[in-house]
């Protein structure tokens, strides 16, 4: 891994084997319970997530440089609470989490979007129609997007800084809907070949740079690599 404090990271975490890791409502509310728990102790910042019945996404940053502590307490509390909940031995989640490095605040916005996005972007959600997506996204419990979009009450453990972009008061959680809805039946093509990268998410110099630090880091060089600034 790489860290280094104020670094933005785009985090999956599934299922062993694809497994569901989500079975019931008292599932998804202790998750969410222990991630603002473990934000809170690690002083991580959560910019957006989506719990979906086998995985997650979660956007973050971590000022203290400490990515790799949050996450294996985060992961590893919730699998022995599941374990426990459900009687299920062996590993609720496959292997290591996937963390990629983001490319600077201007990702933020098109990044909760992709996140928010996730609950149509199943086999079911497709065969929907487009005003039948934008209302399974907006009613879907399990998503930051209700604060984002002024559907429900925000979330305190989570910082909306990526609203600025839509606007001020009101108006920018109209806008953020909009923003969200002209995706529903379409896809943001630059992003998602961005996403197809295993380290990092963003311009070429940038990915350039990580994969060079993270060749570095292989070889146990002791010549760091800079990122370049945002």
């Amino acid at each position: 891994r790489m860290e280094y404090p104020g670094a933005l990271y785009h985090v999956t975490s599934r299922g062993n084997g694809r497994q569901r890791i989500f079975t019931e409502d008292r599932d998804y509310e202790r998750f969410l319970g222990q991630l603002a728990d473990n934000l809170e102790t690690y002083a991580v910042i959560l910019y957006a997530y989506v719990l979906m019945p086998n995985h997650y996404h979660l956007l973050v940053r971590t000022p203290r440089a400490n990515l790799a502590r949050f996450m294996q307490r985060l992961n590893t509390s919730y699998a022995l609470y599941y374990r426990w909940r459900h009687a299920r031995p062996g590993h609720v989640l496959q292997g290591r989490y996937k963390a990629k490095m983001v490319e600077g605040d201007n990702y933020i916005l098109r990044l909760t979007r992709y996140i928010h996005l996730n609950p149509i972007r199943t086999e079911a959600g497709r065969r929907l129609t487009p005003v039948e997506r934008v209302g399974a996204m907006e009613e879907y419990r399990w998503s930051s997007y209700g604060g984002y979009g002024a559907l429900k009450k925000r979330e305190p453990f989570i910082c909306y800084d990526g609203l600025k972009y839509c606007g001020t008061g009101t108006g920018a959680a109209r806008a953020y809907r909009r923003y969200t809805r002209s995706m529903v039946n379409g896809d943001d093509e630059e992003l998602r070949d961005q996403l197809k990268d295993a380290w990092a998410i963003g311009g070429e110099e940038y990915v350039s740079h990580v994969h060079a630090k993270l060749r570095s880091k292989r070889r146990g060089q002791k010549r760091d690599v800079d990122l370049p600034a945002d």
